[in-house]
């Protein structure tokens, strides 16, 4: 799966809002270097292209970017149920992509924005493993960081399928969810534009409940529940960026779906290699470390759960 370079209309539109400084990004960038070389905690591999994107994706913010790159290599250290034994080859991962359909579009909109999409594909709640499906979320993001620069994130969660039982196993107060939506959402570099709900069941409103003490009322408000399916996002994204069920031509669900793990099982060997190279050596960490009020988080201290990246 390779993700579509910006149209020329699209990049248009993309440097209208944040116009291209190459001599600034340089300087950024040099900063950004100098800066991890002071911070013994945390290694200092990641190559210029990534970390240039790493930029882009913080809006060309050096101190957001230097936030995320704190929180991005903590979360790897500290989670290793999501962040351990990352083999796209282990059953656990193989397994969830029979159960989940989760893929990035291969278009992006026309604002320059990136569509990602979450749908069941098998019902069964027993071969549901909360941990294996974030798991491989996970990774896809990190293979958007390979070559991805958007300008943000539009996030389709299709309900279809969706029970109570699956929603049990989504429920803020288990403590793998609450550290799943610490490392999802605070430790990447990918802003949220927006979140559509289709095929909402009545109690929709119920499940946003349960998640409001957690969330930002910015979030919520780009919230978007619809009870129809993918039609009903047509006054929103042009439909032909859209899966082919849905009235686009992107391709299927299936083909979407394991097109994406194709891409990350051909490169095994990064995931492999990344597991041991992206770790914190807490004994190095200094004691003004940003990142510190992280640790308290994972310890068990809630507040990051109210922060999300968000345009």
């Amino acid at each position: 799966m390779t993700l579509l370079p910006p149209t020329l209309a699209q990049q248009k539109r993309m440097d209208k809002e944040l116009p291209p400084d190459p001599e600034m990004r340089e300087q950024d960038i040099k900063a950004l270097r100098e800066w991890l070389s002071k911070q013994p905690h945390l290694p200092n591999h990641i190559d210029d292209g990534k970390l240039g994107r790493f930029l882009y994706n913080c809006k060309n913010s050096v101190e957001k970017c230097k936030l995320i790159l704190e929180r991005y290599y903590t979360v790897r250290t500290s989670l290793p149920e999501f962040f351990t034994v990352r083999d796209p080859l282990s059953r656990d991962i193989q397994d969830s992509v029979g159960v989940v359909d989760y893929f990035v579009l291969p278009s992006l909109t026309e604002e320059g924005y990136r569509v990602s999409i979450f749908r069941i594909r098998d019902t069964n709640v027993e071969k549901f493993s909360f941990q294996a499906i974030v798991k491989r979320i996970l990774m896809i993001l990190d293979a958007r960081l390979w070559e991805e620069s958007c300008l943000s994130n539009i996030m389709i969660i299709d309900l279809e399928g969706c029970s109570t039982a699956h929603i049990a196993k989504f429920i803020p107060t288990q403590s793998i969810v609450r550290r799943a939506m610490l490392a999802v959402q605070d430790s990447m570099p990918f802003r949220l534009f927006s979140v559509h709900f289709l095929n909402a069941p009545s109690l929709i409103t119920n499940i946003v409940n349960i998640f409001y003490p957690l969330l930002k009322e910015k979030l919520i408000q780009k919230f978007h529940i619809h009870n129809g399916d993918g039609q009903e996002l047509y006054a929103y994204i042009d439909r032909d960026i859209l899966p082919n069920e849905w009235g686009g031509k992107a391709g299927t669900f299936q083909e979407l779906n394991a097109a994406w793990q194709e891409k990350i099982e051909k490169n095994r060997d990064w995931f492999l290699r990344d597991e041991k190279l992206s770790r914190t050596d807490e004994k190095a960490r200094l004691p003004e470390s940003k990142t510190s009020r992280l640790l308290m988080e994972l310890a068990g201290i809630q507040g990051s759960f109210r922060k999300l990246n968000i345009d």
